[in-house]
């Protein structure tokens, strides 16, 4: 498996792309960052689309995709989501207002996407992966997703406060290779965590006394004014398992 992060910052500024992950050149999870990190070519190889939930740093760059793509598929491009994400798209993204609807063009029946629904604990098999959504507890219904070729596995908790189900999943992974979390403000904005249901570096913290694997967890989604203020809260942890998921960064196994 090779996973290719296209973007992991919780922000946009000089250098630092949003969420997206590209596994073994066809499956995308999020769409924060598909057309700013890959050439059309590339875009073009992916076949589906995983998105986490609707919040815009996840899914920004899928029109832009869409556009590109056009004409160049064989066959739609799955974008696979939870029905209430997917509404979202349908009513607010892909209205013909916003942008056009790429569900129907060229044609319903020959459409540049596809909108496939999936449900939380279902596994879903393509290009080879076993893709499984584990609901997570953000401002908006939102999974994580465990990743499994067989052989390894890896499992983005996508953003997240604190929660359960995900933890349990990654210790119950016997080939599990690595996690990714989320970290998005400095422990003095706790509130604002709180509020918009994200991690603290100290909440973090917590949450890692749930996962019982000595596996590699990466960090992703810090604020990009608030990266100096975070990284010194996050070696303050003590967790030999932490570092930061590198933007352009190739893990293979």
């Amino acid at each position: 498996m090779e996973l290719r992060v296209l973007g992991c910052s919780g922000g946009e500024a000089d250098g630092e792309r949003l969420t997206g992950l590209l596994i073994n050149g066809c499956v995308a999870i999020d769409a924060g960052s598909i057309t700013p990190a890959l050439t059309v070519a590339e875009q073009v190889r992916i076949r589906h689309v995983f998105i986490s939930h609707s919040h815009l740093d996840h899914i920004c760059t899928l029109p832009f995709f869409t556009k590109n793509i056009f004409g160049h598929t064989q066959e739609p491009v799955e974008i696979h989501a939870l029905p209430e994400t997917l509404d979202v798209l349908r009513r607010h993204l892909f209205n013909d207002e916003l942008w056009p609807d790429f569900s129907v063009i060229p044609s319903p029946n020959d459409p540049t996407i596809r909108y496939t629904e999936i449900e939380p604990e279902h596994t879903y098999e393509v290009c080879g992966l076993r893709i499984t959504p584990i609901r997570v507890n953000h401002l908006v219904p939102c999974v994580g997703y465990k990743v499994d070729d067989g052989k390894d596995a890896f499992v983005f908790t996508s953003d997240t406060a604190e929660t359960d189900r995900i933890w349990e999943v990654a210790n119950a992974t016997e080939n599990l290779r690595l996690v990714i979390a989320e970290a998005s403000f400095p422990n003095e904005q706790a509130w604002l965590a709180e509020a918009s249901k994200h991690l603290t570096p100290a909440k973090l913290g917590a949450e890692l006394k749930k996962l019982h694997r000595p596996v590699p967890v990466r960090i992703y989604h810090l604020t990009p004014g608030d990266r100096a203020t975070m990284l010194p809260q996050l070696q303050a942890l003590g967790d030999p398992r932490l570092s930061l998921l590198g933007q352009d960064e190739r893990l293979v196994w």
